[in-house]
């Protein structure tokens, strides 16, 4: 899955996404062409993550996916999180996660849950290809 994920320049990747019908994701930012202000952090496997509280605030940021190439959407997600899951080692954990981190998490979570982020997006008009997205916010 790692392998996949870098290959792509992504953030995340969930296991449905390579075929896997099981509840584990990987987050894994590092700056990249698609992600050039992600912070770079080691890769961590989640196996079954739970959300257990989210923040009444809400904020908009454009997300893409690599199961839906080349297209990228605003999407609303809660700023901050609050959340369970098992590490490769069997130990469980709960963190806190705000921000971009937060949103790599609820994008994964929705894969293993059958969602993509073309569900989510509130206003089809925002939806530009990956090109135009980089013309638009690398500027």
């Amino acid at each position: 899955m790692i392998r996949t994920m870098k290959k792509a320049q992504g953030v995340g990747i969930a296991a449905p996404q390579v075929g896997l019908g099981k509840r584990i994701f990987i987050v894994a930012p590092a700056p990249s062409v698609r992600y050039p202000r992600a912070p770079k952090i080691p890769p961590l496997a989640m196996v079954n993550p739970r959300l257990l509280k989210h923040s009444s605030a809400i904020e908009n940021g454009w997300e893409g996916c690599l199961s839906i190439p080349g297209i990228r959407g605003i999407v609303p997600r809660w700023r901050s999180i609050e959340i369970g899951f098992i590490r490769r080692d069997g130990r469980k954990c709960r963190a806190r996660l705000k921000g971009f981190i937060a949103r790599i998490f609820q994008h994964e979570f929705d894969h293993i849950n059958g969602k993509v982020f073309l569900d989510r997006v509130k206003d089809t008009r925002t939806l530009v290809t990956e090109q135009g997205y980089r013309k638009r916010v690398h500027r």
